[in-house]
C-alpha cells in the first residue's frame, strides 16, 4: 500500500458530525485536523482537544495532534492556510452562510465535502463553489447516531461502525477523491464509502430519515427506531412514507430499489436506543432539520421534476 497523503482538514463545527469524524481522521498519520468552532468549544478544542466516547472505542486527540483551532467570530483576524479539504459538519439550514465563511481557506484543488441531511442543499453547495472559481464540490452525506455531551466531547452509542458517503456529482472519482477514500479508510472508529452513483446513495439516506422522523417526531422519546417494526401501526405509517418519498425519488430520475425498503427495516430493528438528530432536536425543542427534511419533501413533490 503506497504511503498516504498528508492533508490539511478544515471542519466547520465540532458536534457530533464534525467533532466525531474529525477526531478519527486525525488519528491517521499525517492528517491535520482543524475546526471553525466558537464559544465553549473553541475553549475546550483549544485546551484539551477532541474527545470521543463510542462503542467503536473511545479516544482524545489533544491539541498539539490538532490543526489550528479557528474562532468563527473573529474569522479575519486568523490562520489561513490552503485547506485541501472542508468538511462541512453545521445542520443542513446554516450549511450555506458556513461555506461562506471557509472561503478564505479553499484554493484551487481544495474538495468541499458537506454531510448535512437532506438533499436540496446539494446544488447551492456546489454552484457557491463553483461561484469562486476555485475548489471542487463532493456531494456527500453520513450516517452516524452522536451528540455532544459536553463542549468538545461526543457520545457516540448507535450506528456501528458510523459511515461518510461520498462521491463526485457526475463522472468518475478523480485523483485527489480517491486520496480521501484512502485516508477514510485508514481512520479508526469508521467507514469511508465512495460511491458511484453518490447522489442515489444520499437519496436513500434521506428516504430513510425522513420517514424515520416523522414517526419518531410525533410519537415521543420512547419510539426508538428498533421499536418502529415491533408495533404493527407505527410500521405502516413508516412504509407508507417510506413509499411516499421512494416515488418522489423516481419521479426526480433518482435510482431506488424498492427492497431496500424492506432492508431499512431489518436496519431499524438492530438500532437498539437509536433515534434521528432531527427526532431528539424536535423532543427537547431545538433548532431542527424539519423543514430541510420533511419541509423539502413538501416543495419538491410541487416542482416539476
Amino acid at each position: 500500500m503506497s504511503e498516504l497523503p498528508s492533508f490539511k482538514w478544515l471542519i466547520f463545527g465540532c458536534g457530533g458530525v464534525g467533532g466525531y469524524f474529525g477526531a478519527r481522521i486525525a488519528q491517521v498519520k499525517g492528517q491535520r485536523v482543524s475546526y471553525i468552532v466558537r464559544n465553549k468549544a473553541l475553549a475546550a478544542l483549544k485546551e484539551h482537544g477532541v474527545r470521543i466516547t463510542s462503542i467503536c472505542g473511545d479516544v482524545q486527540v489533544p491539541p498539539s495532534e490538532l490543526g489550528p483551532i479557528l474562532d468563527s467570530q473573529a474569522l479575519d483576524k486568523e490562520e489561513k492556510f490552503v485547506a485541501d479539504v472542508i468538511m462541512l459538519g453545521c445542520k443542513a439550514w446554516e450549511a450555506k452562510d458556513c461555506l461562506q465563511m471557509c472561503e478564505p481557506w479553499c484554493g484551487p484543488e481544495t474538495l468541499v465535502l458537506p454531510l448535512q441531511n437532506g438533499v436540496e442543499g446539494l446544488s447551492t453547495i456546489r454552484d457557491i463553489v463553483t461561484s469562486w472559481g476555485k475548489g471542487h464540490a463532493l456531494a456527500g452525506c453520513c450516517n452516524i447516531v452522536s451528540a455532544i455531551a459536553e463542549p468538545g466531547h461526543i457520545k457516540h452509542w448507535a450506528a456501528n461502525p458510523p459511515y461518510i458517503t461520498f462521491g463526485e456529482f457526475l463522472g468518475a472519482a478523480t485523483p485527489k477523491t480517491l486520496q480521501v477514500k484512502a485516508i477514510l479508510d485508514a481512520a479508526p472508529g469508521m467507514d469511508g464509502n465512495l460511491e458511484e452513483d453518490a447522489l442515489a446513495k444520499i437519496w436513500e439516506k434521506f428516504t430513510f430519515i425522513c420517514s424515520t422522523t416523522s414517526v419518531q417526531a410525533i410519537t415521543g422519546p420512547h419510539a426508538t427506531q428498533d421499536m418502529i417494526p415491533a408495533i404493527p401501526e407505527l410500521l405502516d405509517t413508516w412504509r407508507a412514507a417510506m413509499h411516499e418519498i421512494v416515488a418522489l425519488c423516481h419521479s426526480y430520475g433518482i435510482k431506488y430499489d424498492l427492497k431496500q425498503v424492506d432492508q431499512r427495516v431489518e436496519a431499524l430493528r438492530v438500532a437498539k436506543g437509536a433515534s434521528t438528530s432531527c427526532s431528539r432536536d424536535l423532543w427537547s425543542g431545538k433548532p431542527s432539520e424539519v423543514d430541510d427534511l420533511l419541509g423539502s419533501v413538501v416543495r419538491m413533490s410541487k416542482e416539476p421534476s
